[in-house]
């Protein structure tokens, strides 16, 4: 049997080998039930691999494999792979050899990014609506449009909303938002708070039929009763989006004390994916 396993395990390996990319062999052997989080390697010469990546562990000669995911970038020069952490479910001797399946670069082959920039400024409001951007004057950036409410997931608004108070309409394709950053400030002071929120809304062309909208992400912004703070947020969301909806940013004083004069500012940054074959 331990011949036929042998066996086995080199025609794995010849199979490998055809369809698989080697990156790396481990120097230093890890004994079955050790938790793992980084593995050792000589110098990487690849391509950038970013977190997330899969690959696999075999050692030679056998049918045991072990699948991991990359916990951070694995770049050109780098001699150790961070792992998201696992336990080794089998002796892994060293110059056990890494490889990269690349059935994983399917996923990737026909996928493209894009990248939306916003500004946001508000002033002049005293009351908790949520305010959208000014459709006559987009570029501005300015938010002083009242909604009339407090907006909430699910909830249904006219159908010109996609051509009045959109920042872009998602490609077809299955697009994916996948990243938000965000960088505020106010001159407000303590308890003047407020929130930045995004939403997807459906659009019906060639309708005058009104749409649900769906809660992308929220975030309340703390005043630091310092003008000079800059809150920076960064989300890592993977938020698959309905193709050709709007997407739709809202601004909204949430905290107890609201002043007309006060100042509030946001740059914030939309990172986009969708597939293009």
């Amino acid at each position: 049997m331990s011949n036929l396993n042998r066996f086995t395990g080199m025609l794995i390996d010849i199979n490998n080998e055809r369809m698989l990319n080697v990156i790396g062999k481990i120097n230093t052997a890890i004994s079955s039930g050790a938790s793992v989080s980084r593995v050792f390697i000589d110098a990487y010469n690849g391509p950038l691999m970013p977190k997330g990546s899969s690959i696999q562990i075999k050692p030679r000669y056998t049918s045991e494999v072990k699948l991991g995911v990359l916990s951070s970038d694995l770049e050109s020069g780098d001699t150790q792979i961070d792992l998201e952490s696992f336990t080794a479910p089998f002796d892994i001797p060293a110059n056990t050899r890494i490889f990269f399946n690349n059935f994983y670069a399917l996923n990737h082959i026909y996928k493209r990014y894009f990248v939306e920039h916003l500004h946001m400024y508000e002033t002049g409001q005293t009351h908790g609506n949520d305010q959208l951007i000014n459709s006559e004057s987009p570029g501005s950036g300015v938010f002083n449009f009242n909604s009339g409410a407090a907006l909430t997931d699910g909830s249904s608004y006219s159908n010109n909303w996609g051509t009045k108070f959109s920042v872009l309409n998602a490609p077809s394709f299955k697009p994916k938002l996948e990243r938000i950053i965000y960088r505020c400030s106010s001159d407000g002071t303590t308890n003047e708070d407020w929130t930045i929120s995004l939403w997807e809304k459906p659009v019906n062309n060639n309708s005058a039929t009104a749409t649900n909208i769906s809660l992308i992400d929220s975030e309340e912004i703390i005043c630091q009763n310092d003008e000079n703070y800059v809150h920076s947020i960064e989300t890592f969301i993977d938020y698959d989006i309905t193709e050709g909806a709007a997407i739709i940013p809202s601004f909204k004083k949430s905290g107890s004390k609201q002043t007309s004069s006060t100042k509030h500012y946001a740059e914030i940054t939309l990172i986009f994916s969708y597939y293009d074959a």
